[in-house]
């Protein structure tokens, strides 16, 4: 395959149509994988939060791998660094680091707002998916932490990865200054398996996690701050130092 070719397989504008297929398919895994592989998987006797890392990698890992294999196709001469670069992974500046603390503030602060919103509706939404428990762990059970974490860096690098990383670049061109709000709108959607309350509460997240990475144009702004706020979160609700 020439080099020509090879580019032409990768398109450098994402509109709507591409935009609700590249976010559609993989909701669409996502409500396969929870709904039919955890519930057989807890009725044999696994937890499920360790039946969820099961269900969710088989939808982050082809995130991730798609989102480089993209990328790669993409340039005429891929290597490790021009990947990266494409997927504009750049180091963290002062300004990225202010950018990323705001936006966390933020979203810390809308979250919770939304929470009690939620929580004084009747009937009050469940602010949590069907297929995990809204409870803390047991101490037997902290082992499951060991295993979040593998799950953890997958879930976050390969979400932000295809999404801002390969997707978002290329929606830019076609919808300019209101690509955040496409792609906050889309990567809700995309968790529409989570449930409504939950896809309620992560509002601020899905909007301001697009809107930040297009304002830094660096998508390990994304990373860190998605990072930021799923790890606390669920470590803080598997500890039982928050309300699930």
């Amino acid at each position: 395959m020439g080099t020509g070719e090879r580019l032409r397989r990768i398109p450098d504008r994402i509109g709507l149509v591409g935009s609700l297929v590249l976010f559609g398919l993989p909701a669409l895994a996502l409500w396969a994988t929870t709904g039919l592989l955890i519930p057989p998987l807890v009725r044999s006797g696994w937890a499920p939060q360790t039946a969820w890392f099961l269900a969710g990698a088989l939808v982050f890992v082809p995130l991730l791998v798609a989102a480089l294999a993209g990328a790669a196709l993409a340039l005429p001469a891929p290597s490790v660094p021009r990947v990266l670069a494409h997927l504009r992974l750049r180091r963290m500046t002062p300004a990225n680091w202010r950018l990323a603390g705001g936006a966390w503030l933020f979203i810390g602060l809308a979250t919770t707002a939304l929470y009690v919103v939620n929580a004084s509706v009747w009937p009050r939404l469940p602010p949590h998916p069907p297929f995990l428990p809204a409870s803390a762990l047991e101490p037997a059970q902290y082992h499951i932490l060991l295993l979040w974490l593998p799950f953890f860096a997958v879930n976050i690098i390969g979400e932000e990865l295809w999404w801002r990383g390969f997707i978002q670049p290329r929606q830019e061109p076609v919808f300019g200054r209101a690509t955040w709000i496409v792609q906050g709108i889309l990567h809700a959607g995309f968790h529409v398996s989570f449930g409504p309350g939950l896809m309620f509460i992560l509002l601020p997240t899905v909007l301001v996690l697009p809107w930040a990475v297009q304002r830094a144009k660096n998508t390990t702004v994304g990373i860190v701050l998605h990072a930021g706020i799923n790890g606390p979160a669920f470590v803080a609700v598997s500890l039982g130092v928050l309300p699930a």
